[in-house]
Order: structure tokens, then sequence, then C-alpha cells
């Protein structure tokens, strides 16, 4: 969705690579990182007394994504840093495996970076995949620190998750602290506003961003407003809006259009804004 840019691909965590080469563990004597990551689902642990567990086990567990695996090294007793948490709840936000997710929150709060800003962006974005925004704000509210993205998460989380009122009042809060929104928090309002069917105040919003934040709407911006119209079924308002834009409609536009009225089966104007939006880019024909 955008709103976890800036530490969505981060990753200062990651462990060198001569940590990384002893692998110790195969079914059918993989001796390297290689064949590791190839067979990564298949890995079972042998242990022997030769070789004991360690965080180099588990870390090549994490990066195999194999979860289930790394979750029983830690019930043993491994350790997890922050390279393997980072690989962990990111598994866990794609999988939507709610139960994995707890198991692993459970083990970071007992760890020594669970007081970690990325990081804990990382369980809101979680928790918010898996569709539990109860686990998300509970985590939210006890954070010891907060940056922009933690709030345009929550924002955007509770828009996707169905509860823009929720997110809207998020926003509010946030207003009345004196925190200042940037771009991206406009996309998540813009996104809590269609969920809650709130249409005055999307356009509302939407003026605050130049009148109040000093923030240049960008076409992203204009394609949310449409949103807020077009979710809610708004068809006809939503092309009285693509006519007034103080710019020309692009591909993206029409697109957007399309796929709304697809969604609430106007074949008539599905069909219009496809041949627009084919005349515009004839790749996407």
């Amino acid at each position: 969705h955008g709103y976890n840019q800036g530490y969505q691909d981060q990753n200062p965590w990651k462990s060198s690579q001569h940590e990384s080469q002893s692998v110790r563990f195969t079914p059918q004597g993989i001796q390297n990182r290689a064949n590791l990551q190839s067979h990564g689902q298949g890995l079972q642990v042998v242990t022997d007394e030769f070789a004991p567990l360690s965080i180099v086990d588990l870390r090549n567990l994490c990066e195999a994504g194999n979860v289930t695996e790394a979750l029983k090294l830690m019930e043993e007793g491994i350790a997890a840093d922050a390279h393997c948490f980072n690989l962990l709840f990111d598994l866990c936000m794609k999988s939507k495996n709610y139960g994995d997710a707890k198991k692993v929150h459970d083990y970071f709060l007992r760890s020594t970076c669970r007081s970690d800003l990325l990081l804990n962006n990382k369980v809101l974005d979680m928790y918010i995949n898996c569709g539990s925004m109860v686990d998300a704000r509970r985590v939210f509210d006890h954070m010891p620190d907060r940056n922009m993205a933690s709030w345009n998460l929550m924002i955007n989380g509770y828009a996707i998750n169905g509860l823009g009122d929720d997110g809207l009042a998020m926003f509010e809060q946030m207003r009345k602290l004196g925190l200042h929104p940037d771009e991206q928090t406009f996309l998540a309002v813009m996104d809590a506003c269609a969920s809650a069917d709130a249409i005055d105040e999307g356009f509302l919003h939407f003026e605050s961003m130049k009148t109040e934040y000093g923030i240049e709407p960008g076409i992203e911006h204009y394609l949310g407003l449409l949103g807020v119209l077009a979710k809610c079924g708004h068809l006809a308002e939503a092309e009285e809006f693509i006519a007034k834009l103080p710019f020309e409609p692009t591909a993206a536009v029409w697109e957007a259009l399309m796929n709304y009225a697809r969604i609430h089966g106007d074949i008539d104007l599905d069909d219009r804004a496809e041949e627009l939006m084919f005349s515009l880019e004839p790749s996407k024909a």
C-alpha cells in the first residue's frame, strides 16, 4: 500500500556473510547456503553432539522462509536477533498466519530488540495484514517511540480492514497532538474516508492538505479522492470529478474508474473508461 515506505525494504540487521556460511542441517546432505535456500521448505534441523544449534541455524531457517522450523528452534531456546525478527515479521505478513504472528511477537516481546522502532512498525504491519486491528492498536499504544510511519500504518490499517471511522478518529488524535501529517498520511486518510463512506470529509481533508499543511496533492491523492466517491458507488459524481481535474486525466485515472465501474456493475461506464484508457496507453490492450 505504500504506507510503510522508508522501512519496508530497510534491513539494518542483516548478518555478515561469513556468519551465515556454516549450515549444519539438511535432509539430503545440503552443505551450502544456496542449496539451503532452494530447499528451504523441506529443511529439518538435525542435531548432534558435534553441531550444537545456534543463531546461525535460526538465521538460515528464517532466510529460507521456514517459519515453522524457526519457531521450533526458538522454543528450544535459541534467541532470535533483530535480523531474524525482521524476516519473520515479513513472512507472517505475507502468509497472514495469525497464529504464527502471535508466537513470533511473543518471542519479540521477550527480546533485547523489543523497543526498536522499525521492528515495532513491522509488528503493526504484520497484525494489520493478519486482520487484527485489536492487536495492532495494543502494540501501537505501548510503543516507546512512534514516527509518522507508525500513524500512517494504523490509519491505513483501519481503512483496509473496513474500519474507516476508527482510522479517521486516529487521524484526529494525531492532529490534536500537533503532529504534522505527510503525503502518505493523506493517502491513508482518503482510504479511510472511502471505507467509512465519508465523502464530504474526504473533500475537506483533501483541501486541508494544501491550506493547512502546505502539501501539494499528487496524482495519487486525486486518485484517492476518486476512490472516496467511486468505492461508495457514486459513479456519476466520480465522472464529474474527473472532468474537473486540474490536469488531463491519465490512463491510471481511467483505469481506476473502469475498475470501480466493474465492481458496481456499470457496463457502459466500464466500456467507456476502458476505451479512454486504451487510447492513452495502447499497451494495456
